[in-house]
């Protein structure tokens, strides 16, 4: 099983740690990676702590000392970083059947560790938030993620009103930005090799006043710095590609919980939907059948 991150340790003991810790989680995570790598009197002085807090937190998180956390930002700040070139590798001569069973298993850990790493507290703040018919949600992704904005925004249309989704386009997400205000929820997905894009309309859409809800992997986008709420999914795979199918289970479940949470208004939506789709597909059936009877 892939080793956690540093910061996914963090998060998963978040609620055990005293106020001064807190601070320290805060510090870190706003600037993962980077701020991890200072010294113990930078990070002490950074967060308003004492030196001794910090040795504490380090400790707790089940490092030997400072210097071994270090160690391990470093090597995520590589993985990070690293390409699909990177990470071909050699081909393989093993039956494809193997591989099959191969890529299903570490497919299945992975979403197994996306669903066991959600915090209970940010989940809920994610609910509420996108279950509050009186906001606007945005969805937002990058070159790749932005199937899963999609898909998000596709299904929460169907659920609840006021969804739109942000798209690739930079005119249209200038356009979309003039209306983002307090009551504008932004869920944003962002992955290693992280969208300078999605990174500034984050940025820009946390200043107008919205709330920002953010999916990302363990190794935290530079996003997480305007984020109210985080959630990871694991991305690793054998394969060139990094793994979206975590998040794509994860979407999927947080669709359904949300179902059940909006209850009756989601379900007198979807009948009207369903209603809407019955007359939409016969008009295209009746036009279909007069150009077929034309000689």
């Amino acid at each position: 099983m892939t080793q956690s991150t540093v910061a996914e340790v963090i998060r998963a003991q978040v609620d055990s740690l005293t106020k001064s810790e807190r601070k320290v989680a805060k510090l870190l995570l706003e600037d993962y990676p980077v701020s991890g790598l200072a010294g113990i009197p930078a990070i002490a002085e950074a967060a308003g702590v004492s030196a001794p807090t910090i040795v504490r937190f380090v400790t707790k998180l089940g490092f030997r000392n400072i210097a071994e956390m270090r160690e391990q930002l470093q090597n995520e700040i590589s993985i990070r970083l690293a390409s699909p070139l990177e990470r071909l590798g050699p081909g393989d001569d093993h039956a494809p059947i193997t591989l099959l069973g191969s890529s299903e298993a570490e497919l299945l850990d992975a979403v197994t560790r996306s669903f066991v790493s959600v915090n209970p507290n940010e989940l809920e703040q994610f609910l509420q938030h996108l279950c509050d018919l009186d906001r606007e949600i945005i969805p937002i992704g990058g070159r790749i993620s932005h199937v899963l904005a999609q898909h998000l925004s596709w299904s929460l249309q169907v659920l609840r009103p006021r969804v739109r989704v942000a798209r690739s386009s930079p005119g249209e997400r200038i356009n979309l930005l003039l209306d983002v205000d307090h009551r504008s929820v932004v869920v944003a997905f962002d992955y290693r090799r992280y969208s300078p894009d999605t990174i500034r309309f984050v940025e820009v859409a946390k200043a107008e006043g919205a709330t920002v809800l953010l999916v990302t992997d363990p190794y935290l986008s530079p996003a997480a710095k305007n984020a109210d709420v985080v959630l990871t999914s694991a991305i690793s795979s054998s394969g060139v590609f990094d793994a979206l199918t975590p998040s794509f289970a994860l979407v999927e479940a947080l669709l359904s919980l949300i179902a059940k949470r909006l209850g009756g208004p989601a379900t007198d939506r979807v009948a009207k939907y369903e209603k809407l789709t019955v007359r939409i597909l016969e008009n295209d059936r009746n036009i279909i059948g007069s150009y077929r009877g034309q000689g």
